[in-house]
């Protein structure tokens, strides 16, 4: 039985040497020829990119093509024609095959290049930055900050607020939709 265990230990210790050998955590899961010591050449890469709006708490991630320049990331190519440029963003250096940055609407990306253009199928869903910040903030209640349906003014909140509050005096009545209370009213018929 003694033999047995000192077997199973040299076997099990030699094994974890052998799969720990050419483990690398800073070597990017994918290898593509484009790719060298010093970073990236100049082009354009498929790359998975993050979203993350702070306003919302909205994120998002999507496959896209992406732009190269001196190992710095200047464009995000949007699949319905569009970009987003270095002219609303600082670019970053992605020599290492991720970056992060905010854009000038306060949208957070994090880009990992996944491969060559091409070598990649790009989300044709993906929303532009403009489409995605009009759709969250439509989402948003101007009045209070808090969330609501696209489709309402406000949230439901301040729409109890507002329609159950009294104009005269500022009171909480069900009902009053914007009007005056029952006090306010009863106050108006013992002045006239």
């Amino acid at each position: 039985m003694r033999k047995y265990l000192i077997l199973f230990l040299i076997i099990g210790v030699l094994g974890c040497k052998n799969r720990n050998r050419n483990y690398n955590s800073n070597a990017p899961y994918y290898s593509t020829s484009e790719t060298r010591e010093d970073g990236y050449s100049d082009g354009k890469y498929c790359a998975e990119i993050e979203y993350y709006y702070y306003k919302t708490g909205t994120r998002s991630t999507y496959t896209l093509e992406v732009e190269i320049e001196g190992n710095e990331l200047t464009v995000i190519h949007w699949p319905n024609g569009g970009w987003l440029d270095d002219s609303h963003f600082y670019p970053p250096d992605i020599s290492d095959g991720y970056a992060k940055f905010e854009s000038d609407r306060g949208v957070e990306y994090s880009v990992e290049i996944v491969g060559k253009e091409g070598d990649c199928y790009v989300s044709n869903n993906a929303p532009s930055e403009n489409t995605f910040v009009d759709d969250e903030e439509d989402q948003i209640c101007s009045r209070c900050g808090n969330s609501k349906y696209s489709y309402d003014d406000y949230c439901d909140s301040c729409t109890d607020e507002l329609e159950n509050t009294c104009s005269n005096c500022g009171s909480y009545e069900y009902g009053v939709y914007g009007g005056i209370c029952s006090n306010c009213q009863e106050d108006n018929e013992d002045d006239d």
